[in-house]
């Protein structure tokens, strides 16, 4: 132990030192108030950032340099007086001072503009160089909104109101994006960390392998149900790259799949965990605050979706590995012994969803299933936590933590802008007027714009943006609620395969030694059924299991047939290859069996035996082009 201890604190530099110590502090705060109650919004909110500021500029260095500029120490300073500030004069803050009302002192105003200066730093280094133009974008327009036309004007506003709302209310940085993120989202990622430490990645890996391993095409469907079940958990993409793609892609290759196709695979799959529950990329918690619907109702709102893409993924590796004529793998261990020495850590997983299901706030189901995961790690020796393993639990959590905090706290920045100017309300009315009243052109607009702000941000601030932009505007157009929610935050996603940004396409693209454009159009065609399935669900709310059960039942077996003739189409192959015909028959079919209609659906169904009979009849034509042996 002594030794463990002196490799995993003592040889630590400072730096490290103090990244340690701070992890270990927001994920015990995280816990306790989980478990114990929150503290006044703005306290909460104020400790999480600030713990997660000093990680940030101490991890998050220009260049990768391993140890921190004198810039970072500095920026890290400035963090602390700035939430200093807020704790050590809490009570005037929020008790005695009114926003807009009470003068600013000079410090305050210094202080404001240092902690917007220092999340923008933040939002840089953590996120992406598109979010930050994008929050400065918008700290501009209170300013030159007076003197812009039509719907872009708004009142003044002096520099004063901005840094009052911005830093000392709730309105600004510490808005209802970070509170979701000091309240909800940090658990889930905590017990995400503390899972994968104790043999979560190795579980899911080993019994995807064993369950698909052997079948046509096992290997990507390896990759399929390893992602989707670790991105479901973990809800970050780059990560389920990063740590099933390792595994995949090279077992893909061997297995032989083309190298493109293989970082392809991988990257929708890991594209898909964050349209996952129970996580769904952190966004389904702030969906919750934002839209006032239930957490565990947005679960259920978003299964039905989820399954369809993974669905369809399953039906495109298979009918490529077909064509392809490629074997599956074989396992190098059975379920029975995976399930031995990992299977205990599946109640953990059980235990959150339990919670969940019953009722009880997601703040409350993380909490204790934190406290699980760690109790029943410790049944097995295998997975058994030490404090060094507990303590790199933390780090890591606190680690994987930091892109959602700083994206949120930049994210309320704009949110603010947005609030403080009016802009949601005018662009809202504008964005009515603009369609004419139309749903179907006010779903391709705001199809458009999910997709390009996904290709400047990540997936959370882009969805929030929206929620007060883009989302009551189709709501006025007469569609509900929840559809709308769910609509602008699936297309938010897709950025993440589609190029030119396709971040998730170039990670895997690299792990597979293979073009990352190509990648990129290959994952996108992959994905084809998340670009269509948001448009029919705004028609046919069923594709959201809500409606009678029979009608229910009906849609379910009609959109999986309708994905599978999709998959067939786009691939071209069937039991043999596809004419030009037969493909436009399959795309038809497909369309039609996700379609809002009885009528429609009988019709694609009909399409669908039609194809299916041309396909399985004697004769035909084989891939070579030679006639089919009698």
């Amino acid at each position: 132990m002594s030794n463990d201890w002196n490799t995993f604190w003592t040889a630590r530099p400072l730096h490290k030192k103090i990244c340690l110590v701070a992890a270990t502090l927001l994920c015990l705060f995280h816990i306790y108030t989980a478990l114990f109650g929150v503290f006044d919004a703005l306290m909460q909110r104020s400790v999480h950032l600030g713990l997660g500021l000093i990680l940030v500029f101490l991890l998050f260095n220009k260049g990768g340099q391993a140890k921190p500029t004198l810039w970072s120490w500095i920026l890290v300073l400035l963090s602390v007086t700035g939430i200093g500030y807020l704790l050590a004069n809490y009570d005037y803050v929020v008790n005695e001072r009114f926003t807009f009302v009470t003068p600013l002192f000079w410090y305050e105003k210094v202080l404001g503009a240092t902690m917007i200066f220092v999340v923008l730093n933040a939002a840089k280094r953590v996120v992406s160089a598109g979010l930050l133009y994008c929050v400065i974008a918008f700290l501009i327009y209170p300013f030159i909104g007076p003197y812009l036309p039509s719907v872009l004007h708004t009142t003044p506003h002096t520099i004063n109101d901005l840094l009052d709302f911005f830093y000392l209310s709730l309105g600004g940085i510490f808005g209802l994006p970070l509170g979701v993120s000091a309240t909800d989202i940090a658990l889930f990622i905590i017990f995400g960390s503390i899972l994968m430490r104790t043999g979560g990645s190795q579980l899911i890996s080993d019994v995807a392998t064993s369950l698909t391993g052997r079948m046509t095409g096992g290997p990507a469907k390896v990759a399929i149900i390893g992602s989707s079940f670790f991105g479901s958990i973990t809800g970050s993409t780059s990560a389920n790259v990063a740590t099933v793609g390792s595994i995949t892609i090279p077992m893909m290759k061997k297995a032989g799949y083309p190298a493109e196709f293989a970082a392809s695979v991988e990257a929708a799959a890991s594209c898909g965990g964050q349209m996952t529950p129970p996580v769904m990329g952190a966004c389904a918690f702030v969906m919750s605050a934002f839209s006032g619907i239930p957490y565990a109702t947005i679960l259920r709102y978003a299964l039905f979706p989820a399954i369809l893409y993974y669905f369809s993924l399953f039906a495109t590796v298979h009918i490529e590995a077909k064509k392809l004529k490629l074997k599956g793998v074989d396992s190098a261990t059975t379920i029975g012994q995976t399930l031995k020495t990992y299977g205990h850590m599946i109640v953990p997983v059980a235990v959150l969803l339990a919670l969940l299901i019953s009722g009880y706030s997601p703040r409350f189901a993380g909490g204790y299933g934190i406290l699980s995961a760690i109790a029943i790690s410790q049944l097995r020796k295998k997975t058994r936590l030490s404090l060094t393993g507990l303590l790199s639990a933390f780090e890591g959590g606190a680690k994987n933590i930091l892109i959602v905090m700083a994206s949120t706290a930049a994210a309320g920045l704009i949110v603010g802008s947005v609030d403080i100017t009016g802009f949601g309300q005018r662009i809202s009315s504008a964005f009515g007027a603009i369609v004419g009243g139309s749903l179907f052109i006010g779903l391709m607009l705001g199809l458009v714009i999910s997709f390009l702000l996904g290709l400047g941000m990540p997936t959370t601030p882009a969805y929030i943006l929206q929620a007060s932009t883009v989302i009551p505007a189709l709501v006025s157009l007469g569609l509900a609620p929840f559809a709308a929610h769910l609509y602008a935050f699936y297309y938010s996603c897709l950025a993440l395969i589609t190029p030119p940004d396709a971040s998730a396409a170039y990670t895997a693209a690299s792990i597979a030694e293979a073009d990352g454009w190509r990648v990129g159009w290959l994952s996108t065609r992959m994905a084809l059924v998340a670009f269509i399935i948001p448009v029919m669900f705004a028609y046919n709310y069923r594709l959201l299991l809500v409606g009678p059960w029979f009608e229910l039942l009906v849609t379910v077996v009609a959109a999986l047939v309708g994905i599978w003739s999709l998959a067939v189409a786009c691939e071209g192959y069937f039991n043999r290859a596809l004419s030009i015909f037969e493909r436009l028959l399959a795309g038809a079919a497909a369309i039609l069996l996700v379609a809002p209609s009885f009528w429609l659906l009988l019709a694609g169904a009909v399409l669908f035996a039609f194809l299916l009979l041309l396909q399985t009849r004697p004769g035909g034509v084989e891939l070579s082009g030679e006639p089919e042996a009698p």
